[in-house]
């Protein structure tokens, strides 16, 4: 046997091998940052019945983890693949700047602009804005003022923004209810009385709330009243491994529970534990967008960016 012509083989082999892996993660790499996909939900709520499964469904576009990202020239082709979902209203989950700089703002005005022409436009903030519940000596003055700008902006546009309040809206003759909680590491006795103010009103009631932590630690969805939580902030585990699923999310850590998809929430729901044991009947539902970009410069693999389109019956 010819030993030294089989180990130039296994060689050869292995050198494949490695070539064929390394090949896929770089095209997963390309793919996932020119590539834009719709991630569709259906979602029953509290007033379905199956009489209303046959009308037309409320059509909900959510956007989150932007980071001041132009997607097409001036935002074109992230703002026509939403103007095809034909949306009755579109929600941001904040972190749609990445900086207090005037590249990232004017990114996030100039699709603010174009999608407030489309549906109505709510939105929240996340970590990477600097709203009242983060100490404003994180920021240099003149990015708060950029900041403050920017706000305007946008509220001239027609966005509005839902910093721990509420608001309703009618939408083919049914109540849509949404409220927005920043508060990321501490929700306290105002943000409880909020929730139970905003889930006693009539109708549909869908919590917008950046970190979907907050809602595994503080369950929102206790005593009832809620359907829908939309939540960001993962980034679909940044790194996705086949059959395995995120490989890291920020407070989660690695190998994420919660990295994207639709999470029935249950009373036994918690950090560890999808819930649902001893036939325990769903609260509602926790959906976590996986973003439109990447952060600290680390790229999505196996995860291209995502418009979240969810229709509620």
């Amino acid at each position: 046997m010819n030993f030294k012509s089989k180990g130039k083989k296994y060689r050869h082999i292995l050198i494949f091998v490695i070539f064929t892996i390394l090949a896929g993660i770089l095209y997963s790499i390309i793919y996932s940052q020119i590539h834009l996909i719709i991630r569709n939900y259906d979602i029953n709520s509290k007033d379905y019945s199956e009489d209303s499964k046959r009308d037309s469904p409320i059509c909900l576009v959510a956007l989150s983890d932007l980071h001041g990202r132009m997607i097409g020239k001036d935002q074109s082709s992230l703002v026509s693949k939403i103007k095809e979902q034909n949306p009755d209203l579109i929600v941001f989950l904040g972190d749609m700047i990445d900086k207090v700089e005037e590249p990232d703002c004017n990114a996030l005005i100039v699709l603010t602009k174009k999608l407030c022409r489309i549906a109505p436009v709510y939105w929240v903030e996340g970590n990477h804005e600097p709203g009242l519940d983060i100490a404003s000596t994180e920021f240099p003055k003149d990015q708060l003022l950029l900041y403050d700008r920017m706000k305007d902006d946008m509220a001239a546009a027609g966005a509005v923004l839902l910093s721990k309040n509420y608001k309703t809206i009618s939408i083919e003759g049914r109540k849509v209810n949404l409220c927005g909680i920043r508060t990321h590491y501490y929700w306290g006795e105002k943000e409880a009385v909020i929730l139970n103010n905003f889930k006693k009103l009539p109708g549909i009631h869908i919590l917008l709330c950046h970190y979907p932590e907050s809602v595994i630690w503080y369950k929102p969805f206790e005593g009832g009243g809620l359907d829908l939580a939309l939540c960001g902030h993962t980034h679909g585990g940044l790194i996705r491994v086949p059959f395995k699923g995120g490989l890291y999310a920020p407070e989660w850590g690695w190998w994420p529970m919660y990295d994207l998809g639709a999470f029935p929430i249950y009373d036994d729901t918690g950090w560890h534990e999808y819930g649902g044991k001893d036939d325990t009947e769903p609260m509602g539902t926790m959906i976590i967008s996986s973003g439109l970009d990447g952060e600290h410069g680390v790229p999505r693999v196996n995860n291209p960016a995502e418009i979240t389109v969810v229709h509620i019956y």
